[in-house]
């Protein structure tokens, strides 16, 4: 008899990433242009990446947190928390100077980690396990739809009136995420006294998620020379329209996620990362050498086919390598793992760039995915020929 698979878009399920995309939106808008509007205050070009690996460091140290708490305190009041003092801190950029932006984006970055993983692990929590893979496909979706159409809004509404109109768009956004969590029905973790205990450092971070998570961060190192930099390097090349980019990004992505998902679930990781690093370099290298509008498309759509299979895959893959019990925890590693990412690529690519060029910065990073190519590598021979040992030796018994 053959056993139906369960379904998959649930009213919960499908509210969890309307939420997620909302939350995203609003995230996404500020990526690429607080940096540039940083240096429009006269910041310097220190400061403009302390603005991003401020926020990342701060949002590193609490989704290592928020996998527990999220069973402590309950879910939905970490996720509306948290995108609370995202909208907040928001509306202050509109009257601080560049000093005062850096500090609230610490700030800020708490809110987001927290709330960020609260919502990956209700999306874990809520797919079948056989549908895992296809199920974090569309959260991930969710996630590169916002990454894709907000830095176009951002930058084209930064080049026609202030940043203020961009702060009040993106928390227009989070508190529309708000309030879809009107719909989001959870149940209520029930911890009794004698159950409750305190959290440990060493219960924070998931080990069987860890080494997806570090090829995340070196993956997310290039992720954030494009989120963050390419209006800089718009401004670089004298390419008003460097939003484009975005466009062929969503679009190679719209392509590959109905099967990037349901391939993962039938053959496994490597048939997708492989490929995926491959053309993510690719699309890195074509954008370091952009004369023209119709290049920029190409190296968007290569890097935008890499980013949808592999992102999504490495994700999946660190939440399948943990137990059941220990979801929120994996995705708080994984979570954390692009927030490092963010952190190193945004102080490292900066001095890279002020050194040399921006373009010079996008050919550096790709070095990045040269290396995440070696080690999975590595890790891929290893495995089949422990797998080959293995099966050697159970012939000989």
């Amino acid at each position: 008899m053959k056993i139906k698979s369960q379904n998959l878009f649930t009213k919960n399920y499908l509210f969890i990433l309307l939420i997620n995309l909302f939350a995203y939106l609003g995230f996404y808008l500020l990526v690429p242009t607080l940096p540039a509007y940083a240096k429009q205050i006269g910041g310097s070009s220190l400061e403009a990446s302390l603005v991003v690996s401020g926020f990342s460091i701060t949002s590193l140290i609490f989704r290592f947190f928020a996998g527990d708490l999220c069973t402590i305190i309950g879910k939905k009041f970490l996720i509306a928390l948290g995108l609370a003092i995202l909208a907040f801190s928001t509306l202050f950029y509109m009257f601080m100077p560049i000093q005062g932006i850096i500090a609230f984006r610490f700030v800020q970055g708490m809110g987001w980690g927290i709330s960020s993983t609260t919502i990956a692990t209700v999306v874990s929590e809520i797919v079948p396990t056989e549908r895992r893979g296809e199920g974090m496909g569309y959260y991930s979706l969710s996630m590169i739809i916002s990454m894709s159409i907000a830095p176009v809004v951002a930058i084209m509404v930064m080049n026609v009136y202030k940043f203020d109109a961009i702060a009040i768009a993106s928390i227009s956004f989070v508190f529309i995420s708000i309030l879809s969590l009107l719909g989001l029905k959870i149940s209520k973790s029930k911890i009794t006294p004698s159950k409750k205990r305190k959290i440990k450092l060493s219960e924070l971070i998931e080990k069987r998620a860890v080494f997806p998570s570090f090829l995340c961060l070196l993956l997310s190192i290039t992720l954030c020379g494009i989120m963050s930099y390419i209006m800089l390097y718009g401004n670089e090349i004298k390419m008003n329209i460097i939003w484009i980019y975005f466009v062929g990004h969503v679009v190679a992505i719209l392509i590959t996620r109905p099967f990037v998902g349901k391939l993962f679930d039938k053959i496994g990781h490597a048939v997708v990362i492989l490929p995926g690093a491959v053309s993510m370099i690719v699309g890195l290298v074509l954008l370091s050498f952009v004369h023209s509008v119709f290049l920029l498309i190409i190296a968007s759509i290569f890097y935008g086919l890499g980013y949808g299979a592999v992102q999504p895959s490495l994700q999946t893959w660190a939440v399948n390598r943990s137990p059941s019990h220990r979801k929120g925890a994996a995705n708080g590693t994984f979570l954390s793992s692009l927030d490092l990412g963010f952190t190193f690529g945004s102080i490292i690519l900066s001095f890279v760039a002020e050194a040399k060029s921006y373009a010079f910065m996008y050919r550096f990073s790709a070095l990045f995915m040269v290396l995440f190519l070696v080690i999975y590598g590595v890790y891929l021979i290893k495995n089949i020929n422990q797998k080959v040992d293995t099966q050697f030796i159970e012939e000989a018994m």
